[in-house]
Parts: structure tokens; C-alpha cells; sequence
């Protein structure tokens, strides 16, 4: 295809697929993909677990890194998000949209997509097959136009109730790369007391691609040990922390000795809290054992108590008594 100014464009469409596992232990209020590329276009998919109004689930098509985008950036993406049913696939739930995305005056990129995708009662029914297992998966399939150009006029809005657009909260990090909001004030405190952080990022001159997928991951594994508490490590919390941990590794940070005592011991927990939880049973087991112990201790002495008394009324009663045989003679004074 040809455009007005003789340029040539060709439309460039990727597909992503994320699996989403353990579904029901997501706390957060929003969740992010991996980062996909639609030719050299970056793109995430975001979802609120919680949904609109905790009625719905959204899910949304946001622009990924886009710290070094110049300011009048932007691009035209027509795409389908996908909710797949793993039961049967022709009830996959599918919305389509196509939207403008620039950005604002704030350096932003807006996300465009569906507040309402689909009801969250309906989501979370297993029998409906979107939810099962308690993994979930959702398609993003994105087309861009390719011509070294964009209009940034031409915007084709959908009606509100089913796509509208709402800004990610990424923020530029130190001029390396864009993170999620959540994740900054952790990693500008790890970064503050180990400088080597960002020198060894600066020093070998990384790609950006690869210093967003550092810093995410070291957010991550950063936010994790900072929301997480004894009583969730369990095998599922634990898996995650290892895969973290373990993908945090393969970026080769110059020195991570402060932050791996800590994930060793966070991970040290799923021992912990099985055997913390066998020994809550037991105490509960011997709590209930000595509480019946007492109650029949107050038996026991309430018993005793009327013991007690019924031998002073049998004493007192006793008294001046002449024991006699039934089976004796009244007698009438004659020999």
C-alpha cells in the first residue's frame, strides 16, 4: 500500500499470549505482561484483577518502554484482546479495538481498552472455562502500520461503555528506563545504599530493552519481599520468589550479596510455615485437651463440694437414730 506522500506501508501484526497462574492470590490492583514487540513497537497487556467497580474484569493494550520515544511519538494500533475459554474455544470472549496512542503533556502514554471485558462472576465461575485451575489466559493481537509516520488526528473511538483509555503509571527511572510506579521508591532505595546497581548498567552500556527487563525484575523481586508476609509463603509464593530470583541472576547485577540473604531466608519460610502449621494444630490440640481437663476438674470439685454437704445432712440426720431390723417384732409388752 501506498500512502499520499508515496511512502510505502505495510501493516506489521504480532500475537501474544499470557498466562496468567494463580489467579485467585493476585492482591495487586493492576498487573502487567511481559513486554511484546509489533515490529520494533513495545507493548504490554494490563489487567485489574479486582475489576471495574469490583464487578468486571478490564483489560487493557498499553504502550511498553517508551523513555526515549520523542515527544510527539505515536502510533495507530488496530488490535483484538482475547479472553480464552480452555473449554471450549469458541466461547472465547473477544473485543477489538483500534486507538492513537501518543504522548501527553506529562511525557505519558495513555492504555486503551475494556473497563467491563467481562463480568467478574462470570470470570471466576470454573464452569465457564476462562478460570481453570485457577490460570487464566489472555491474547493481545496488535497491527500497526509501518511507514515511518502516524496521524495523529484520525482516532477512532469506540463507545465508552465498551473500550476507554486510561494512563499507566510508569515512571522514567534515573533516565534508564520506564517502571511501574509501585516498584520506584523500592528501587531508589536499593539503588541509594548500592550505587553499583545502575554503574554496572551505565558502565556496559546495555540496551534498553534490557535495562527495563533488569530493573523490572529487580523491582519485582524487591516489591515481593516488601508485601509478603510469613503466613503467604507457601509453595505457590515460594515458586514465584525462586523464578524471580532465579531470572534476576541472568541479568548479573555486580553485586546482589545485600539482597540474597533475604530472599534465602524468604524462601526458607515454606519449611517454616508447614511445620509452623503442624505445630499451631498441635497447641490448639493440647489447648483443648487441658481446657477439658479443667472443666472436669471443676467438676470435680463441685462434686466433691456436695459430697460434702450430703455427709454432714446424713450425719445430722443420723443423730438419735436407733437402727433396727425391718424384719423385727414391734412387740406389745407380753412375754
Amino acid at each position: 500500500m501506498v500512502d499520499q506522500k508515496g511512502k510505502i506501508e505495510t501493516t506489521i501484526t504480532s500475537k501474544y499470549t499470557w498466562t496468567i497462574k494463580n489467579f485467585s492470590k493476585l492482591k495487586c490492583e493492576k498487573l502487567y505482561s511481559e513486554t511484546f514487540f509489533t515490529g520494533n513497537y513495545p507493548w504490554r497487556i494490563r489487567i485489574h484483577p479486582k475489576g471495574k467497580k469490583g464487578k468486571h474484569l478490564s483489560i487493557y493494550l498499553s504502550v511498553g518502554d517508551h523513555a526515549n520515544f520523542p515527544a510527539d511519538w505515536s502510533i495507530t494500533a488496530n488490535f483484538e484482546l482475547s479472553l480464552i475459554n480452555q473449554l471450549d474455544s469458541d466461547d472465547t470472549i473477544t473485543h477489538e479495538g483500534e486507538h492513537t496512542y501518543k504522548k501527553n503533556s506529562s511525557g505519558m502514554i495513555c492504555a486503551y481498552g475494556f473497563p467491563s471485558f467481562v463480568s467478574l462472576a462470570e470470570f471466576r465461575d470454573p464452569d465457564e472455562g476462562f478460570l481453570v485451575k485457577d490460570r487464566c489466559k489472555i491474547v493481545a493481537e496488535v497491527s500497526v502500520e509501518n511507514s515511518g509516520h502516524e496521524d495523529t488526528n484520525n482516532v477512532n473511538h469506540l463507545p465508552n461503555e465498551m473500550c476507554s483509555s486510561t494512563c499507566d503509571e510508569l515512571v522514567n527511572f534515573k533516565g534508564l528506563c520506564q517502571i511501574e510506579k509501585d516498584h520506584v521508591r523500592l528501587l531508589e532505595e536499593a539503588c541509594l545504599k548500592h550505587p553499583s546497581l545502575i554503574e554496572s548498567h551505565r558502565k556496559r552500556k546495555r540496551s534498553q530493552k534490557f535495562t527495563e527487563w533488569s530493573f523490572t525484575t529487580l523491582g519485582k523481586v524487591l516489591h515481593f519481599l516488601k508485601t509478603k508476609k510469613v503466613k503467604d509463603m507457601d509453595d505457590d509464593a515460594c515458586k514465584e520468589l525462586q523464578d524471580l530470583w532465579e531470572e534476576l541472576e541472568m541479568v548479573k547485577f555486580d553485586d546482589l550479596s545485600w539482597l540474597k540473604p533475604h530472599v534465602e531466608s524468604a524462601l526458607s519460610m515454606r519449611n517454616y510455615v508447614a511445620r509452623a502449621m503442624v505445630l499451631t494444630k498441635l497447641k490448639a490440640n493440647v489447648d483443648a485437651l487441658e481446657g477439658k481437663m479443667k472443666g472436669l476438674q471443676e467438676q470435680i470439685l463441685l462434686a466433691e463440694t456436695d459430697l460434702g454437704r450430703a455427709r454432714m445432712r446424713w450425719a445430722m440426720a443420723e443423730k438419735g437414730f436407733v437402727k433396727r431390723e425391718l424384719d423385727d417384732e414391734l412387740g406389745c409388752g407380753i412375754p
